[in-house]
């Protein structure tokens, strides 16, 4: 798959990728309308005296639906952007709690964090800022997002973690939990998390998730989505919870995905907090390794594909020969001038399965160190990968301090989810 194939609902290997602060690039065909310019001069929101201008939340909606690949219609925009303004809505006010509190973000550590970004995504020093500006984005604008998130996460690890205590039998409950269900079967889940917190404010959530939902099933990219809209812990890295057992999530969101196959959604499901919309990624037997972890050391055969079709299809024919009879990263030196003279090896190094792109893992995924997949035509090339080496972690049943730090970040992500709550109740919010 290319960076400009429209993904399948049931896609779910971009966001595998994200990393805290990941941001799954779209393509430069989805190009956003120009705001009309009463509202990129109109005032949005007024927070404690700050102003939200309309350009800022056309700017946030026209990022959100780049990264999520959402189609870029008048539509679209309409009902993203009251989520949108509350999302801004609550980083003004996390931005400015963290600002009272004495904390500062330095312009090195957001450049850090686009550095950091550029490299998820495989993109040059300074390619973010290009694929912004190619999109009719600031790069203001994502500096804002990344800058509110280093504050508030640090505010938060701060004032709340420290604050918070697990106790032994708190943790020897949920062992003995999992010691239970340790037969069951696993599941990989990501989610997104919008909250709720006022009774008049629940008709509003549920629509709005009921309508990510719908774009989520319609192909929207979940990882992207869950950065841009979900309020939860695990929204920088795209919504992933990771593997979990049965009875290790609340009742409601086991009870969510009891029948689901890889790639479905769930309904939006009411839970302690608010409204919840999982994604199952996969399932796996108990003592299995979770095959994203798999390292493969590869090495690739790469030749220019011919323009000519017919040409181009005797060289794959040549390449599905080569994958038959050649085995071992040694033999592939030779094998290359049997595809062509211009052909040329290289080695790729160790990259976990999970890393790599969609297309590259479907040829590789199943082959043994030895093996050469079958030949691919990528981005005007036809490649050969050959499995040099192949190496699985072992399985870990969970310890106890593992447990004890999930339990810890679940029971912080619920105090941050209140200290923000209180911060939207004492502020002055005026809606134009």
């Amino acid at each position: 798959m290319t960076i400009c194939d429209r993904p399948s609902p049931s896609t779910w290997t971009r966001w595998r990728r994200a990393a805290p602060l990941a941001l799954l690039l779209g393509c430069l065909w989805l190009l956003p309308q120009p705001a009309p310019a009463q509202q990129v001069q109109s005032i949005a929101a007024i927070v404690n005296d700050q102003v939200i201008s309309g350009f800022d939340v056309e700017q946030r909606i026209s990022l959100a639906i780049v990264s999520s690949r959402l189609r870029d219609t008048p539509e679209t925009r309409r009902r993203i952007r009251g989520q949108v303004l509350r999302n801004l809505i609550d980083e003004t006010l996390q931005l400015q709690e963290a600002q009272r509190t004495g904390i500062k973000v330095s312009d090195q550590e957001v450049e850090r964090a686009f550095r950091s970004l550029e490299q998820q995504n495989r993109m040059p020093a300074g390619g973010l800022t290009q694929f912004l500006e190619s999109n009719g984005i600031a790069k203001q604008t994502l500096e804002r997002q990344v800058s509110t998130e280093i504050a508030w996460t640090r505010l938060i690890g701060r004032r709340i973690a420290p604050t918070v205590t697990i106790g032994d039998d708190e943790i020897d409950e949920t062992l003995a939990r999992l010691k239970g269900n340790a037969d069951a079967e696993l599941a990989r889940v990501a989610e997104i998390f919008l909250p709720v917190d006022s009774p008049n404010e629940e008709p509003e959530v549920e629509a709005t998730a009921a309508r990510l939902v719908q774009q989520l099933r319609g192909g929207a990219d979940f990882g992207a989505m869950a950065r841009q809209f979900s309020r939860g812990a695990t929204a920088s890295g795209g919504g992933d919870i990771g593997w979990v057992q049965a009875g290790q999530l609340a009742d409601r969101l086991d009870r969510a995905l009891d029948g689901l196959q890889p790639g479905d959604i769930t309904d939006p499901v009411r839970s302690t907090g608010g409204f919840y919309i999982l994604g199952l990624v996969d399932r796996r037997k108990p003592g299995r390794t979770d095959p994203m972890q798999v390292t493969l050391a590869l090495k690739q055969l790469l030749a220019k594909a011919p323009v000519e079709p017919e040409v181009k299809q005797a060289m794959l024919r040549t390449g599905a020969a080569i994958a038959a009879d050649t085995q071992g990263c040694d033999a592939l030196d030779a094998a290359a001038k049997r595809l062509a003279e211009t052909a040329q090896v290289v080695d790729l190094g160790q990259i976990k399965l999970g890393e790599m792109p969609e297309a590259i893992r479907a040829a590789v995924a199943d082959l043994e160190a030895g093996q050469l997949s079958q030949p691919l035509e990528i981005g005007g090339n036809v490649i050969l990968l050959a499995v040099c080496d192949k190496e699985a972690p072992e399985v870990e049943a969970p310890s106890r301090e593992k447990v004890a730090e999930q339990m810890h970040r679940q029971r912080a992500t619920l105090l941050a989810h209140r200290y923000l709550r209180d911060l939207r109740r004492a502020a002055v919010v005026e809606l134009r």
